[in-house]
């Protein structure tokens, strides 16, 4: 019995010296907390093992049926979501990175890297609920899964991508007049506006989305004639 009561009191005193150690620490400023700094070796690994056993925990009970995106309409829907809402810090294949993702820390991953590493189930939790203190935005409040999905699946077909695979199809889409809509939970607001602000909030939508474009140069070949989506799809299956 003395034996646990001093091992006892012992781990409570331990205890409190790390706690009083840790407000010491974070009370002083002298945690550099930059973006361009670094953490300690072991402190990333177990940052890492942390997300990866939540994000694997979490997405274990999902049963998310991705799309099947060999339909044209539907894949040019899915690349012009990937490009406004995940391309300027997920580099697309062939791709070059943004000043943003060039400043993310830690860095976004490699989509197609991911789509070898993490099951369907875990790519659509991490798309839809984000992760903390990343810069991974949960993009389940403003996306339906319907409009998400198709973003999934075409991540998971990533590894099977040639270097102009996305920029030719992206160029398809929007020669193709595609553009990115999203309607999720927008129902929800219909009834505290009356129609004629619901109409001048749908108007100011477009105008915002007309006045801010995007150069996506970057991802362009200059001189080469865009490949078309069927010969995308059929390297795909290659």
């Amino acid at each position: 019995m003395n034996f646990i009561k001093h091992a006892t009191i012992t781990l409570l005193i331990l205890f409190v010296i790390a706690c009083l150690a840790y407000w010491a620490i974070a009370l002083s400023g002298r945690m550099d907390v930059s973006a361009d700094g670094a953490h300690w070796p072991v402190t990333d690994r177990v940052l890492e093992t942390v997300r990866e056993n939540s994000v694997r925990r979490h997405a274990r009970d999902l049963t998310p049926l991705l799309p099947d995106i060999t339909d044209t309409d539907r894949l040019h829907e899915a690349v012009v979501g990937f490009e406004d809402m995940c391309a300027a810090c997920h580099t697309p294949p062939g791709g070059s990175p943004t000043a943003l993702a060039q400043g993310l820390n830690p860095p976004a991953p490699d989509l197609a890297d991911s789509a070898r590493k993490r099951s369907p189930d875990e790519l659509f939790w991490v798309t839809k609920h984000g992760i903390r203190m990343t810069g991974m935005p949960a993009w389940g409040p403003t996306h339906s899964d319907d409009e998400l999905l198709p973003v999934v699946a075409l991540m998971t077909r990533f590894p099977d991508f040639a270097d102009d695979d996305y920029a030719n199809l992206l160029a398809a889409a929007r020669e193709a007049g595609v553009e990115h809509h999203h309607h999720h939970h927008e129902h929800e607001h219909d009834h505290d506006h009356d129609h004629g602000q619901h109409h001048d909030h749908d108007n100011d939508h477009e105008h915002h989305h007309e006045g801010h474009s995007h150069d996506h140069t970057h991802f362009r070949h200059d001189g080469e004639a865009p490949k078309s989506t069927a010969t995308i799809l059929r390297h795909g299956h290659e």
